[in-house]
C-alpha cells in the first residue's frame, strides 16, 4: 500500500513541478514579447466635464448613486370630486 501511495505522491510532485515551469516560461515569454511602455498602462480617464454645470450634475448623480435609499410612507390622496 505503502509503494501506491508514492508511486500518487511522484505523479502529484512531478505534475505540479511541469505547471510552475511551464507558467515561468510563459511568463518570461510574455514579458518579451511586449515593449516596456505598453506593459503597465491604467485605463485611460473618463473625459472631465468642460462647463462647471456639468460638474455639478455628474457630482450629484455620483451621490445620488451611492445614497442609501429611505423608507417613505405614502399618503392616499383622495379627489374631492369623486367624494361627492
Amino acid at each position: 500500500m505503502g509503494f501506491i501511495l508514492k508511486i500518487i505522491l511522484f505523479f502529484i510532485v512531478i505534475s505540479f513541478l511541469f505547471r510552475a515551469f511551464f507558467a515561468w516560461v510563459s511568463h518570461i515569454a510574455g514579458k518579451k514579447s511586449t515593449p516596456p511602455g505598453t506593459r503597465q498602462q491604467s485605463r485611460p480617464s473618463p473625459s472631465e466635464p468642460e462647463t462647471q454645470e456639468e460638474r455639478i450634475i455628474s457630482y450629484q448623480k455620483k451621490s445620488f448613486e451611492t445614497s442609501e435609499a429611505e423608507d417613505v410612507d405614502f399618503v392616499e390622496i383622495k379627489d374631492r370630486d369623486k367624494e361627492q
